[in-house]
């Protein structure tokens, strides 16, 4: 980012080269469609480039560039009517198909997929008891693998307060885990 900010000809291209994959997941985790996805990455990087001199060498590049893909996100939900996120099983996984279809490894058993698949019904239903908010926050915390100091920077917020959250909503999860467990 220093040097797109200097003036160099090939800093926005190796910006986006590092970038691309971890801004389209994040933009297809909001807007749930893939070409949507795309054109919120490619807007992303383009608002990079318009905002170079007002980045702040103080600060990491990540958390910038995803506040800026999230805030780009929310914006197109609004303008277009909410659109459920993702589930975060789906998101989380990286073996996926051209479909989208999350791919089993060959080396499960028949009884390994079965729990598996039950496993991860019982963990679409807890998160879908969260509310959007707390889906994000668990989403980045967990899928994308970020601090708290980054995702509260991402959600406008302090670091104490996201891990206060989190905690909370890892919490209340247990919890949702339990019961449906019990229930079985």
């Amino acid at each position: 980012m220093a040097l797109l900010c200097q003036g160099a000809a090939d800093a926005l291209g190796d910006l986006v080269k590092r970038y691309q994959n971890d801004i389209f997941r994040f933009c297809l985790h909001y807007v749930r469609d893939v070409e949507r996805a795309k054109e919120m990455a490619q807007e992303t990087f383009i608002r990079v480039y318009v905002a170079r001199a007002r980045f702040d060498a103080q600060r990491k590049f990540r958390p910038w560039v995803l506040c800026i893909a999230r805030n780009l996100c929310l914006n197109e939900l609004k303008r277009k009517k909410a659109v459920p996120m993702e589930s975060l099983e789906e998101y989380a996984s990286t073996a996926r198909g051209e479909s989208g279809e999350v791919l089993q490894s060959p080396a499960d058993g028949a009884d390994q997929s079965l729990m598996s698949a039950e496993r991860q019904e019982m963990l679409a239903r807890a998160l879908a008891s969260l509310d959007e908010e707390s889906r994000e926050i668990v989403t980045l915390r967990f899928f994308e693998r970020m601090p708290a100091r980054d995702i509260a920077e991402i959600v406008g917020s302090t670091e104490g307060a996201v891990r206060t959250r989190l905690h909370r909503i890892l919490k209340s999860l247990r919890d949702v885990y339990i019961s449906e467990k019990d229930n079985l």
